[in-house]
């Protein structure tokens, strides 16, 4: 009789092997490799160094706002990135927080859509990105995220961000690339703090002549004043026109052209920010 050890021997290689095969776990579709560098901040490229076209050269309308003009040491914001661009099927961000002085990463982002976005690093640069489960969506798609402020005043901090536009052809043709930054100063170190501006009503916005605030006593009021995202002055001391509501007649200034602003209302007590769009 044949001896019957190398058949079983196989028979357990086999078995073995069918069984490491199908608990060994793959890696999940929301987890696919990460590529960093790509937010147009210092050293980096755009979306654009790996997908064709040239940066910001598409239509998209893109918001990314962090909530706030300024930040406290250890405290969290809510970060909020949108892209839209019609006729395209495929969107994708990746953030970065960089101290201005040295360009070295600051903060902590967290997550709060776990399956649509994700954190990671890249050398020694840390990042938010939404994940490949997060980016299929018909003509415009959305995330949210977290970011602490270091725990010491870093002065200025700029978020990075690139975006994209894709049309899904399995192909770098056809994507569009964009990037854009929102800029967070130290709040203030004396009694008057930033406030975000729930406590006011500013309207209409978007604006395209007079914006209208309510919420505060123009007594109050010391000085209005537009910055850009970059937090740089763009009208350093707007008039005003009324009281109840006070009114800003913003065409009486050409240099405030098309585009997303920040209003700052400095009182005895706060200075209040609200996001303004100008048509």
């Amino acid at each position: 009789m044949k001896p019957k050890t190398p058949i079983i021997i196989s028979v357990y290689v086999s078995i073995t092997f069918f069984l490491l095969s199908s608990t060994t776990s793959t890696q999940s579709s929301c987890d696919s490799p990460v590529v960093g560098g790509h937010t147009g901040a210092p050293g980096e490229t755009g979306c654009n160094g790996c997908h064709a076209g040239t940066a910001n050269s598409g239509n998209a309308i893109i918001d990314f706002d962090m909530g706030t003009a300024t930040y406290v040491p250890g405290q969290t914001y809510t970060g909020f990135v949108r892209i839209q661009q019609g006729g395209l099927d495929k969107f994708g961000f990746s953030c970065l927080a960089l101290k201005n002085s040295d360009h070295t990463t600051t903060g902590s982002f967290g997550l709060v859509e776990t399956v649509r976005t994700r954190i990671y690093a890249d050398g020694n640069r840390n990042y938010m990105s939404h994940t490949p489960c997060g980016a299929d969506s018909l003509d415009a798609n959305s995330w949210n995220f977290t970011w602490t402020a270091p725990n010491t005043n870093e002065d200025t901090i700029t978020l990075y961000i690139g975006a994209l536009a894709a049309n899904h052809n399995h192909a770098t043709s056809g994507d569009y690339g964009y990037t854009r930054t929102f800029v967070l100063m130290p709040q203030l170190t004396n009694s008057i703090s930033h406030v975000r501006s729930n406590a006011l009503q500013v309207y209409p916005n978007p604006v395209a002549d007079k914006i209208f605030i309510n919420g505060i006593a123009s007594e109050k009021v010391k000085t209005i004043s537009v910055t850009d995202i970059s937090g740089k002055a763009v009208i350093e001391n707007l008039r005003t026109e009324g009281a109840n509501p006070i009114t800003i007649s913003l065409d009486k200034h050409p240099a405030l052209s098309s585009g997303v602003y920040f209003l700052n209302v400095s009182t005895t007590e706060n200075v209040y920010t609200q996001k303004i769009i100008k048509e």
